[in-house]
């Protein structure tokens, strides 16, 4: 195994690559003492005041007594640390608020101090929810040492960059099993991940019951087992809270509707026609933007949807419209030339505002659009929350909105698995060898759109201040990874998302530059991220490999570039 030169190991040094143990998400602030403290036999939690910190509690206690963690990444930089005399016989809660309403803002800063010489650690909150944040990083300073568990000793300051670190799960094109949402939920907590952005519904399949309109799920569903039912939301909202993790529902309108046009096919226009001219993939169908029952219909699901949900925000879609498809139809050309519209796009607009004032108005929630509406020409109120997928976030901070950033070209993880409409020719190659005539399926897209493949490393680059001027009126209140389920299903979601949603969580918790103002990179990062993904197989979750093991186990031998020059 080669060592690194000494320049190296300072650079490291330099960087704060001087951990005891590998902590994923890095915090703010991590003094280390030098010493380990062996944990007590009656290791005990004290001044627990909140239901959901004394379940995490014991949690823990459980998950770190069977993981018994021992590294499989090899520390580059890995100084002695000297056992205490004492054990570390617990930890001390003191939190502010315990009753706090998860919602958007929530305080989740906490501070732990795991003392040099043993005893009591304190694990300081403003909130019952940075208390379970904190209680995730005491579970990765506790490793296995012989026959015991010692906690590597440290003072830390830890608080998120940005309020909302967030996955958006598609479960429209898949079904999703309630266990596997719990899972993906468990998995977030782990990573200080606190958004579960639900797409429940689109035109492959509409999943979600409503009580207020049943048919939808009775004939929109894929089958009677495929449906998500009040008790399974309860189940689904109520887990989630217990991790500090809001849920966020998204009923994505007026496009991706065409499911709705099985039980009400009078409020859908092109929904026979096939697909490729008038949607973004197939079927067809969109809601028909000036019927009175359309109205209705969306009222009634918002009205609903944010009754049960409990969070401020409610996301109501508005992306990928269509405009052909409209205008396929004579009462919305009438609409047009009565309303002096030059393009059916203004309706458009016109539909979105009108969903958003009763949002605003009627549910008092707070809207979240994705860009298309404004991108594609339209105006709307500054509390508009608008999740970027294509342009740049400064685009709409410039204009007073806060933004989401999803950002495709970095964050949507179902990218770069090929094409899956059928019957498609491109993928015959004559000669078999590349051509100038057949680069498809030589370094081109495969068929997938939004190709290549996005790696942690790719993820791990994206700088979330890039372009954002201070003088916006609109901030940045986070990002979301997208997890589009075209290809993707229960049976293969934990590798899709992890390890890399865990590269997204550092981004958005610990940011883009250290306290220091020093940009975190892939180099500096490698190592934690690489032990990280085994911790997570570890805890269940089957997190795809990156590297081969040889790499973990002689760090810097599978480096592009030689460390040692």
């Amino acid at each position: 195994m080669k060592l690194l030169s000494l320049v190296a190991a300072c650079i490291l040094v330099s960087t704060g690559i001087d951990a005891k143990t590998f902590l994923f998400p890095t915090p703010q602030e991590v003094e280390w003492s030098g010493t380990k403290a062996t944990l007590s036999k009656n290791f005990r939690f004290e001044g627990i005041q909140n239901k959901h910190v004394k379940s995490a509690a014991n949690r823990y206690w459980d998950m770190i007594k069977k993981e018994r963690w021992t590294p499989v990444q090899v520390a580059t930089d890995n100084p002695p640390v000297k056992a205490t005399k004492n054990k570390l016989k617990g930890i001390n809660f003191q939190v502010v608020n315990n009753s706090a309403k998860l919602d958007m803002g929530i305080d989740e800063s906490y501070s732990l101090i795991v003392p040099e010489e043993g005893g009591y650690a304190t694990l300081r909150a403003k909130t019952w929810v940075g208390a379970l944040r904190g209680l995730e990083t005491f579970s990765q300073l506790i490793l296995a040492d012989g026959d015991k568990l010692v906690a590597h000793t440290a003072t830390i300051k830890d608080s998120p960059t940005y309020g909302h670190r967030g996955i958006l799960l598609d479960t429209s094109r898949h079904f999703f099993s309630v266990e596997s949402i719990l899972r993906i939920l468990d998995a977030q907590s782990y990573n200080k991940m606190n958004v579960l952005h639900w797409h429940a519904t689109d035109s492959q399949s509409w999943p979600l019951y409503f009580k207020s309109h049943p048919e939808l799920s009775d004939k929109g569903a894929y089958s009677s087992k495929e449906v998500y039912s009040p008790s399974d939301v309860k189940k689904i909202i109520s887990h989630a809270e217990s991790l500090g993790i809001r849920v966020v529902l998204e009923i994505d309108m007026p496009a991706h509707t065409a499911s709705i046009g099985e039980s009400h096919p009078d409020l859908i226009l092109c929904g026979q026609e096939f697909w490729a001219a008038y949607a973004a993939e197939p079927p067809a169908g969109q809601l028909n933007p000036i019927l009175n029952g359309t109205y209705d219909l969306i009222h009634d699901l918002i009205s609903e949807s944010t009754d049960i949900f409990p969070d401020t925000l409610f996301h109501s879609g508005g992306d990928e419209i269509n405009s052909d498809c409209w205008e396929l139809d004579q009462g919305i050309q009438d609409y047009m030339k009565a309303n002096k519209f030059s393009s059916a796009k203004d309706i458009w607009f016109e539909f979105t505002n009108n969903i958003l004032n009763f949002i605003t108005t009627k549910t008092k929630k707070r809207p979240i659009i994705w860009e298309d509406p404004i991108k594609d020409g339209g105006s709307y109120p500054k509390d508009t929350v608008v999740q970027v997928w294509v342009n740049p976030p400064g685009t709409y901070t410039a204009l007073g909105h806060d933004v989401i950033v999803s950002n495709y070209d970095y964050f949507y993880l179902d990218c770069g698995h090929g094409g899956w409409v059928g019957n498609d020719e491109r993928y015959i190659s004559p000669t078999q060898v590349e051509t100038s005539e057949d680069l498809f399926n030589y370094g081109g897209s495969g068929g997938s759109w939004c190709a290549p493949f996005k790696t942690w490393q790719r993820i791990y680059s994206f700088d979330m201040t890039y372009g954002i001027n201070k003088n916006d009126t609109g901030k940045v209140l986070g990002g979301e990874v997208a997890i589009w389920a075209e290809q993707t299903s229960e049976h293969v979601i934990d590798g899709r998302l992890w390890p890399r949603s865990s590269a997204a969580a550092e981004v958005y918790w610990s940011g883009s530059y250290d306290n220091k103002g020093n940009r975190r990179t892939v180099k500096t990062a490698s190592e934690r991220f690489y032990d990280w993904t085994y911790r997570l197989q570890a805890r269940g979750i089957q997190a795809e490999p990156t590297q081969p093991k040889y790499c973990h186990t002689h760090p810097g031998a599978c480096d592009l570039n030689d460390p040692n020059i």
